[in-house]
């Protein structure tokens, strides 16, 4: 049994570490990029930007992301039957009825976006241009994590996020507003695409026909899947949206780049569990063989790396912001602790789902995100004379809290148990580790220049893994 779970936990860690370094620099550009806006661009400018990329996300949601998502559940189990052919050209055709529904909103929403929330007809149309990049990405990247390509996929990363900064800092000069943003992502997205597609040399050619079959049980796991994350869309956008609406521009910003940069530290590493997981437990779940084992270990490591960082942001977010940010954006120090853990439950939450994916039984979790989405449009809108940015922050943690015990209490028969108790006594001992190197290392360095904020960082982060990878036995028990 020893020997077992040690396999496991090298496998997984080593799967993970195949990928870490794309995962490392989305995380040092989040510290880079974001600021850079801050100091360039007007809050009016940077709030327009973080609602087109909300608007962006929504439409994502609604045409490519369902389709890829489709990809990597049932790209192993048509690879077996030997119909990649017709399977993906399905897709392709599902993807295109898809945009052309999509594309004609733009005439259906232009104007309600340009009165309410300050989104012009310019901006709202790049973003409807960049819905075709991004959703073929997502589509490649998905096949790249079939085939476990980790090596093109980093490649790929690292030439969008220079291709992306160096295009924003060129067109800035000429054009001094959101645009320059978009017009850099839809530039670099594009080129990335033609990369990646050029780099794979695809070997399923388009047919001109599809499958009415597959069409059925795709739209059966994907339809529920649009419809909760349209509801989790919804609980973390919500607030942006009433700022805006308000003319409270210097509010969107400070909300949206706190949880911009919360999701740049702890999603590419949470997100990174469910990344390189889901295909390997799809795969072993196809061919019958048992996952048990396996996924209660990548729980016991998704807590072990992410709990430190977590704790930190919550003791020294503050000085972080203080160093990168200017003091306008003050209040972004104290939003991210909280976007921390919300991020941090969702990204667990994913793995807890698995099960409505492996049973294709995804309409529960969207019955229970419809639900609960409910509740939290009522909160917020019943509160809107007192809302505030703290307030509209705890309101999407409570409901975030909510949604994680609604879908544990979720059984199946089959279901892979995990043990909860053993779980949370665990994550109760790593917080407790991580609190008292984050006082020691306080004590040790009780100044707020600037080097040293970086290096009190440092030395609890090397503390508290130090301490975790010597009581390993404990907390992975």
């Amino acid at each position: 049994m020893e020997k077992r779970i040690f396999y496991n936990y090298t496998s997984i860690l080593k799967k993970l570490a195949e990928y870490l370094p794309s995962r490392g620099l989305v995380i040092l550009n989040s510290f880079f990029i974001l600021p850079i806006f801050a100091y360039i661009l007007s809050p009016y400018e940077v709030s327009v930007y973080l609602i087109a990329l909300q608007v962006l996300n929504i439409f994502c949601t609604c045409s490519f992301d369902w389709t890829s998502k489709a990809v990597l559940r049932f790209y192993e189990k048509y690879n077996i039957q030997g119909r990649l052919n017709v399977f993906l050209s399905t897709i392709f055709w599902l993807s295109v009825i898809v945009y052309v529904i999509l594309f004609c909103s733009y005439f259906v929403f232009k104007d309600i976006l340009q009165v309410k929330f300050a989104v012009n007809n310019v901006i709202f149309l790049l973003t409807l241009f960049l819905v075709i990049p991004c959703g073929i990405r997502q589509t490649l990247y998905n096949i790249l994590r079939i085939k476990n390509n980790y090596s093109l996929y980093t490649i790929s990363i690292i030439l969008y996020q220079f291709l992306f900064v160096a295009g924003f800092l060129a067109i800035v000069n000429v054009i001094p507003n959101a645009i320059s943003i978009m017009i850099a992502m839809i530039t670099a997205i594009f080129v990335i695409d033609a990369y990646i597609m050029f780099s794979i040399k695809l070997k399923y050619p388009i047919e001109r026909n599809f499958d009415k079959n597959i069409v059925y049980e795709i739209l059966k796991y994907s339809l529920p899947l649009v419809v909760t994350n349209i509801c989790y869309w919804s609980i973390f956008n919500i607030p942006k949206f009433i700022f805006q609406a308000s003319n409270q521009y210097l509010n969107t910003s400070i909300y949206g780049i706190s949880w911009s940069l919360a999701s740049g530290i702890i999603a590419p590493l949470a997100g990174l569990f469910m990344f390189v997981n889901f295909p390997v437990i799809i795969k072993n779940f196809e061919k019958h063989r048992a996952v048990k084992d396996y996924f209660t270990n990548v729980i016991q490591l998704y807590l072990f790396i992410l709990t430190p960082i977590i704790c930190g942001l919550f003791f020294f977010s503050k000085d972080i912001v203080k160093l990168i940010f200017p003091s306008a954006y003050a209040g972004i120090g104290v939003l991210i602790p909280i976007f921390a853990v919300v991020i941090f439950l969702h990204e667990l939450l994913k793995l807890f789902n698995i099960k409505y994916h492996l049973n294709i039984k995804t309409h529960i979790e969207m019955i229970i995100g419809i639900i609960t989405v409910l509740t939290f449009v009522f909160l917020t809108l019943n509160i809107f004379e007192k809302y505030s940015i703290l307030l509209a922050a705890l309101i999407m943690l409570v409901t975030e809290i909510v949604l994680i015990f609604a879908n544990i209490f979720v059984k199946f028969k089959n279901q892979v148990k995990l043990e909860y108790l053993k779980l949370l006594r665990n994550f109760l001992w790593m917080i407790t580790i991580s609190v008292i190197s984050a006082l020691l290392s306080n004590l040790v360095f009780n100044y707020n220049f600037n080097m040293i904020i970086v290096i009190k960082v440092v030395l609890y982060l090397v503390l508290s893994y130090v301490v975790f990878y010597t009581l390993r036995r404990r907390v992975l028990d």
